[in-house]
């Protein structure tokens, strides 16, 4: 596999993944009715636009049409299960909500543990660290 089949690749998924947030900010504004939302969907379409402008220009330096097909039929093949969830479509009342907030907790709290485990060990090296160059008394050394 090229650089070039990478660079194609990355291109399409991001033109797609840019249609999705414009297609989601355009329910999300449906249900909740923000202007925020159509600003957010104008961006998205607006990049993902300029995108696949983008990717016409390589394909036209590159001279490689077979890579955009391939990416454009991978594209159009993906299955229904692989749209949002309930959750990302705005069902607050998702029993999906509860999950991902508590593997949200998780995460967070392991996180902050090793944070926390890192500080308490530093401060004991700082400590050990203070004792070891103390001058004690009795000690030749430090006399």
């Amino acid at each position: 596999m090229s650089l070039r089949f990478f660079h194609i690749l990355f291109i399409a998924l991001s033109s797609l993944m840019s249609l999705v947030v414009g297609i989601w900010a355009i329910d999300a504004y449906r249900t909740d009715g923000s202007v925020s939302w159509i600003a957010l969907a104008v961006l998205a379409f607006a990049g993902g636009g300029l995108l696949v402008v983008y990717g016409n220009r390589f394909l036209q330096k590159t001279r490689t049409l077979a890579v955009a097909a391939l990416a454009a039929a991978g594209m159009l093949g993906l299955p229904q299960e692989a749209f949002a969830c309930a959750v990302c479509l705005g069902n607050t009342e998702s029993s999906l909500r509860h999950g991902m907030n508590m593997g949200i907790l998780a995460l967070l709290g392991f996180a902050g543990l090793m944070i926390v485990s890192f500080a308490v060990f530093f401060i004991y090296l700082a400590r050990k660290a203070k004792a070891a160059g103390a001058p004690q008394e009795g000690n030749p050394v430090h006399a």
